[in-house]
């Protein structure tokens, strides 16, 4: 409503605002994805602004915070960011355990990692602004609504990093993301483990069940593609009080969380004139497992360089490269993704479930057939 408010007066309104701040490079959003970006573009020499709409970053967490081990080779992860390391993570169909599957990681403290990513976004000459939820960009500039207040911020580049409702994505424009819901809890472990659980039923269409340990608690989430029924917030709770009753877990829940997933694959339009999108914003999760704080480091390391090249030469077009360079490195896994998740959801009720998890899931061999 707000945002409509800003539109119909947008002629008498957006030429009085008051400017917050100017830079080079503004960014929207202070995650994973947009603090990489910033980090990036103010070593390169850039003046950059980060634009973040919760007081404090990383609150609340929103997110399994299942990494792999290769994330350390695109940015440090300091101890305190780390819950516990995995070794990789079973799979379970219709509660079977039917495969297990080394893939080591870490469980992350996420709010710390944030906070951590952000901190050392600073470090590099960003200038962090919080409580600023960026509500429309326009030619002049971005508008950010401060606690009420309206004023302008200007920069030569901007990056959205805003998540899968992404205003910088509405000013491109772009339709809107095929998303999945999930709603997830941290409980207490009864037992610690070294092993993720991915578990699949036909009560979860278009997703799945988790529980990835973090020492003597546990994330237990579902995440649901809506399109082909269910309902999340019923399948979390009969997935929870399987888990109570098999002695896994206990009953008090520590936390809540939940959100929207894209799952269906990058954007088709990642970057236009001096706009680019980052991470969620940008569809940059796996279409099957949802996974995302890998590709979107790296999407923001890329998007946050190129931007110190196109204002060192005052050349838009250097941006145009975004979207091949990302493809270039995550293109071949996502496109197997994208291709699965499609036959996943045409053969959803039309094939033997165990199969079909068999040919849509990672974990088994049929997965890599072409």
């Amino acid at each position: 409503m707000f945002t409509q408010r800003l539109k119909m007066n947008a002629e008498f309104e957006i030429d009085e605002l008051p400017i917050l701040a100017k830079g080079d490079v503004v960014v929207i959003g202070a995650g994973p994805a947009g603090s990489s970006a910033a980090a990036a573009a103010a070593a390169g020499g850039a003046a950059v602004l980060m634009l973040e709409k919760k007081e404090q970053i990383g609150i609340p967490v929103q997110c399994a915070e299942y990494v792999p081990l290769s994330l350390v080779a695109e940015v440090p992860v300091p101890t305190d960011c780390i819950a516990q390391r995995v070794e990789g993570f079973i799979t379970y169909i219709n509660r079977e355990q039917v495969a297990q599957t080394r893939a080591p990681g870490y469980i992350l403290n996420r709010d710390v990692f944030d906070r951590y990513l952000a901190e050392r976004a600073v470090k590099s000459g960003v200038k962090l602004f919080t409580k600023a939820q960026a509500v429309a960009v326009t030619d002049q500039g971005v508008i950010v609504n401060e606690q009420g207040n309206l004023s302008m911020v200007k920069a030569r580049i901007v990056i959205g990093a805003d998540g899968p409702k992404s205003v910088v994505a509405q000013a491109m424009p772009c339709p809107p993301q095929v998303l999945a819901y999930a709603k997830q809890i941290t409980v207490k472990l009864r037992k610690r483990s070294p092993w993720a659980q991915i578990y699949f039923s036909p009560s979860i269409p278009g997703g799945y069940a988790w529980l990835f340990p973090k020492n003597d608690l546990a994330n237990v989430g579902v995440s649901i593609d809506l399109s082909l029924g269910g309902n999340v917030a019923r399948a979390l709770a009969e997935f929870q009080q399987y888990l109570i009753k098999e002695g896994v877990i206990s009953k008090e829940v520590m936390r809540t969380t939940g959100g929207a997933i894209p799952i269906g694959g990058p954007r088709l339009r990642m970057q236009q004139k001096n706009l680019m999108l980052v991470g969620d914003a940008a569809g940059h999760t796996h279409p099957i497992s949802g996974e995302g704080i890998f590709p979107a480091i790296v999407a923001g390391k890329i998007a946050g360089s190129l931007a110190v090249d196109s204002i060192r030469t005052g050349d838009l077009i250097v941006l145009a490269q975004y979207p091949r360079q990302y493809l270039t490195r995550f293109g071949e896994f996502i496109e197997r993704g994208i291709k699965r998740k499609v036959e996943y959801n045409i053969n959803w009720e039309k094939t033997d479930f165990p199969v079909l998890v068999r040919k849509t899931w990672f974990a088994f061999s049929e997965y890599f057939k072409s």
